[in-house]
């Protein structure tokens, strides 16, 4: 009779077994990924997507089709692989907005700590403080000290974004909160439109990001006080950082990366974190990335949940104390 429980327990095993060595033998992938980009093609978002998938896909021996599905400030995309198979066979190229969403206090269809399993971060971009030329300011202590005498005088002083509840309009509220300056913010449709006054002079200050600023910076149409990162970007050299400005602790981003379902199985995971982290730091998209303005921050799993934590935690109270609102 023990004898026969041994056998049984043993065909019982077996498949379990044979499952484990086929998957620790690259079963997985064995058809093409979907990969969820939540934004319209083009985009920010979209561009480091389309150029991280192709090397992504060759490591991974599986096409990657992206798949765009843009709306609800991201949380459509979102909330389609929230809600998908936790089979690795449904991604999501994830933008800023999966933390920010958070922090705004949006009504939200999943959690962006509990619903997803993250994969890697790819890249992030810096917000960058800009002028008009008009502006009689060099730095960023001659603009707050502009900045101040303009709010005493007219009662605020004027920030442009590219919209509200956009990283833009976070670090304004943050940087000029911090200052004890009150301000008046003129959230835009867009980077565009919003840097298309700022050159016009219809808009004075902004606080973009290099795409679609950069250029705009570099031919003296605008000028660039101060970048939101720990670092100089190198198409940016001659902007400071704020902590060089004499500023520190004002850091933001927006941020793109990869994440799957939650109870995706973590060998998965870990197949894809090494499939992307290979991508992004591939020779010829690394340099294409940074030449357009973006940091590459390839991570591991737990490097990137932390980090999205970490923005939930740091823009809450900045929502808060400003009073910012999103109509959805």
């Amino acid at each position: 009779m023990n004898r026969r429980r041994r056998i049984l327990g043993a065909a019982a095993a077996a498949p379990l077994t044979l499952a484990t060595r086929g998957f620790a033998q690259g079963a997985y992938p064995t058809r093409a990924i979907r990969m969820i980009v939540p934004f319209t093609p083009g985009g920010a978002l979209d561009t480091v997507a389309r150029a991280v998938t192709p090397i992504a896909s060759e490591r991974l021996g599986q096409q990657i089709v992206i798949e765009n599905r843009p709306g609800g400030f991201t949380m459509i995309g979102n909330d389609m692989v929230a809600k998908a198979p936790p089979d690795g066979y449904t991604l999501l190229f994830a933008a800023a907005p999966i933390a920010f969403n958070s922090a705004l206090g949006l009504k939200i269809p999943y959690d962006p700590l509990t619903d997803f399993e993250y994969v890697s971060l790819v890249a992030r971009i810096p917000g960058i403080l800009i002028v008009h030329p008009s502006v009689p300011a060099r730095n960023v202590r001659e603009l707050v000290e502009y900045a101040k005498k303009e709010a005493a005088e007219k009662g605020s002083f004027q920030y442009a974004s590219a919209g509200v509840g956009t990283m833009g309009h976070l670090l304004g509220e943050h940087f000029f909160s911090a200052q004890g300056i009150k301000t008046v913010h003129v959230g835009y449709k867009g980077s565009v439109p919003a840097l298309q006054d700022l050159v016009g002079g219809q808009t004075r200050v902004l606080i973009d990001a290099y795409i679609p600023s950069g250029p705009q910076i570099l031919s003296g149409r605008a000028r660039g006080l101060a970048l939101a990162s720990g670092r100089r970007t190198p198409v940016l050299p001659d902007v400071p950082t704020f902590a060089e400005a004499g500023f520190p602790g004002f850091e933001g981003f927006g941020f793109y990366g990869v994440a799957a379902p939650a109870r995706t199985p973590r060998a998965i995971v870990d197949r894809l974190n090494a499939a992307f982290v290979a991508a992004a730091t591939d020779r010829k998209v690394l340099a294409s990335l940074v030449s357009s303005g973006y940091e590459v921050s390839a991570s591991s799993p737990a490097e990137y949940r932390s980090f999205v934590q970490r923005q939930i935690a740091l823009w809450t109270p900045v929502v808060k104390r400003a009073g910012i609102t999103v109509q959805q």
